[in-house]
């Protein structure tokens, strides 16, 4: 069935042709080569729906690059634009949505842009990369803003000012969104607040999404389902390695966290996962290393203390031994 056909089936009657008119919400989307496409259709999608349910245009939008030019997606995709980017009115919403390049560079010319429309009451916010964009103008300061679970640790290293969430998305004074389907979610969000719940649960059934995500959803699969678990006290003890990463729990800690002896626990991670905790426990910390390794601009030894070791030489042979090269090697490569 054609959305059409479904949306006058909701309606039971035809709907009519979208007025011209209105105020209605205004959106503009300044697209960065490199920008990840799902997020931008993810947020149009909702928007053009609501439109038709509700036979006005109620919301319109228009899709820009700095320069007007065509934009290159991550995927290669490349599309066309609306133009080139203007000032917006005061009561818009500018939504950046960017590609890895934003991590380490700041664009002073994009810095400037965002500040100025701040200042002018233009409501910023940011899907996927686009919140390094708003975090290098410091906009983000003080501000809750949902990071990419694989972004989090180079973010908070970078931005120590922001207010990181690691839910599905972040409403408020800066709307961010990690990437993925979810900018949808935070759009049906939006949608509601103005035109009520039940148009946005028209919209997902017409979206086929089961439900319409809150904002304190996760963003990450369950350790169950990551790692194929049941057990809980191992769901337990995995949760707490998680969230201590710099500070590491003794193997001692680990089995009281278990509620079970240090021998008992060694065989619950040999029976489930076929090793040991603590050397599970390098691999967590070893791959928060490497993140921070492609994502920020700390030292091999800042790397090191973040990841919970005291000596910079054994973080080096830990990490040569996991990855097959040093991490000063691995960081040269690009890897």
């Amino acid at each position: 069935m054609s959305h059409q056909s479904a949306i006058r089936a909701l309606h039971k009657v035809s709907i009519p042709a979208p007025a011209q008119a209105a105020a209605g919400q205004r959106f503009t989307f300044l697209v960065l080569d490199g920008f990840a496409h799902l997020p931008l259709a993810s947020a149009l999608e909702p928007m053009g729906l609501a439109n038709q349910l509700l036979g006005e245009r109620a919301y319109s939008w228009r899709i820009t690059t700095l320069t007007g030019a065509p934009a290159s997606s991550s995927t290669g995709l490349t599309i066309m634009t609306d133009g080139a980017y203007t000032p917006l009115g005061r009561g818009d919403t500018l939504i950046v949505i960017g590609g890895p390049s934003l991590r380490r560079q700041s664009d002073p010319r994009l810095n400037h842009l965002l500040r100025r429309e701040a200042a002018h009451g233009v409501k910023i916010g940011a899907f996927c990369m686009g919140v390094y964009a708003l975090a290098h103008a410091g906009l983000l300061d003080g501000e809750e803003c949902a990071i990419h679970w694989a972004e989090i640790d180079g973010f908070a290293e970078k931005f120590p000012k922001v207010r990181i969430s690691r839910n599905a998305f972040a409403l408020g004074r800066r709307p961010t969104a990690p990437g993925g389907g979810v900018a949808a979610d935070l759009m049906m969000h939006l949608i509601s607040e103005t035109h009520g719940a039940n148009l946005a649960t028209k919209i997902a059934d017409l979206m086929i999404c089961n439900e319409v995500r809150s904002p304190k959803s996760q963003q990450k699969v369950s350790i169950q389902s990551r790692y194929g678990l049941r057990n809980p006290r191992l769901v337990k003890v995995l949760s707490c390695m998680e969230a201590n990463l710099e500070t590491p729990l003794s193997a001692q800690e680990i089995a009281d966290i278990a509620a079970m002896s240090v021998r008992q626990t060694e065989r619950l991670f040999a029976q489930h996962l076929n090793t040991t905790p603590m050397n599970f426990y390098m691999q967590m910390r070893l791959e928060k290393a490497h993140k921070l390794l492609s994502q920020t601009e700390l030292s091999v030894t800042e790397i090191a203390v973040a990841c919970g070791y005291k000596s910079t030489s054994h973080f080096t042979k830990s990490f040569r031994d996991a990855y097959g090269a040093t991490p000063k090697r691995m960081r040269a490569v690009g890897n």
